[in-house]
């Protein structure tokens, strides 16, 4: 074979040889892809099918690479949203004893503590630690801003909602934690800004629609706090909370018949059905705008809650007496007395009113 003939196949066997083994990696890569465990599918399994399916699928990954970090960081975060705090701290323990990222392995553990245990100040101290291996991190900010919240330092609280927004302008997160934040500091001028943001980044936000009408209700602007309210549940489709503030500030507009059906309507809610003090409302709302029948059903119900409370039978009293029926209204008259002797006087002066009738 001539000289050049040699250097000729020489050079055909090197590019065979450097193919096959670019090939050869291709494939192990390909191979190491496939194998790979992508965050997005084991939350799609989580959600539709099981947790214990996609922690399955992790464990059975973990056979094969017991000290892949990344992959007891996927444990435990399967672990925290499957409410297991136990497990999922000693994944994240593991994570971080192999290396995985410090600070989102860090800000896992404060979730589980502040999540699932309810120790919001261990939440608030590796919120701190994570934000100690990256300073940057926007997630650790509104972690941190929560435990301030829960702990009652909402001084803290909003300084750390403002950072959060500062380093993720565009969520709005940050926002509504401020204004909860800023409401608790008295600072209603910077929790309206703050909602004003969120309905701004997120304009069918019932939640700050509801919370921006009880700031415009605490500064006595009942009129723009009932359109807030009333956008609220527009939007919700209504909650009991929404429905009771638009009554009060539909009372403080005069707007009696507003505050009557919206206490009505507050009743579908059992949180508000429960309590005597809601009938009371009602039937004070319902007697204001002539509706006796149910004035009276709803002061019967507080009065079955609590029968021994003097202010539910003047309120019956009142409504019986309006209604012509002046015999029962001065028995719940003379009731309201027996129960209160302080309100002798008072009692007194309602039932010569219905002997004048």
């Amino acid at each position: 074979m001539g000289r050049n003939l040699k250097i000729i196949f020489l050079c055909a066997l090197s590019l065979v040889l450097i193919l096959t083994v670019i090939f050869a990696v291709f494939m192990r890569a390909e191979r190491a892809r496939e194998d790979r465990l992508d965050w997005r599918a084991l939350a799609r399994v989580a959600e539709e099918k099981t947790p214990g399916m996609a922690i399955a699928m992790v464990d059975k990954r973990l056979a094969v690479h017991p000290r892949d970090s990344l992959l007891y960081y996927y444990r435990a975060r399967l672990y925290y949203e499957a409410g297991s705090a136990k497990e999922a701290l000693a994944d994240a323990e593991r994570a971080i004893s192999l290396g995985y990222a410090q600070e989102i392995s860090h800000l896992l553990k404060a979730l589980v503590y502040g999540h699932l245990y309810g120790d919001y100040a261990r939440q608030k101290e590796l919120a701190s630690k994570a934000l100690v291996y990256d300073p940057a991190y926007d997630e650790a900010y509104i972690v941190r801003a929560e435990a301030h919240y829960l702990l009652g330092d909402y001084r803290a609280c909003a300084k750390d909602a403002a950072a959060y927004s500062a380093l993720s302008p565009g969520e709005a997160e940050g926002y509504e934690t401020s204004l909860l934040c800023l409401e608790r500091t008295g600072d209603l001028a910077g929790a309206e800004k703050a909602g004003l943001k969120v309905l701004e980044l997120k304009p069918a936000s019932h939640a700050a629609l509801w919370r921006l009408g009880r700031l415009y209700a605490a500064t006595r602007r009942h009129q723009r706090a009932i359109e807030n309210f009333s956008q609220a549940i527009s939007v919700s489709g209504g909650r009991a909370p929404y429905y009771l503030d638009r009554a009060h500030s539909c009372a403080e507009e005069k707007n009696f018949s507003c505050a009557a059906w919206d206490y009505a309507s507050a009743m579908a809610w059992t949180e508000v059905s429960g309590y005597a003090s809601y009938y009371y409302l009602l039937g004070g709302a319902m007697h204001r705008v002539g509706e006796f029948e149910a004035a009276l059903e709803a002061a019967g119900s507080a009065l079955k809650k609590e029968p021994a409370n003097p202010d539910f039978y003047e309120l019956r009293g009142r409504i019986l007496a309006d209604a012509g029926k002046t015999s029962a209204a001065k028995k719940d008259f003379q009731k309201m007395f027996a129960l209160s002797p302080a309100k002798k006087a008072e009692a007194e002066s309602l039932i010569e009113q219905l002997q004048i009738k």
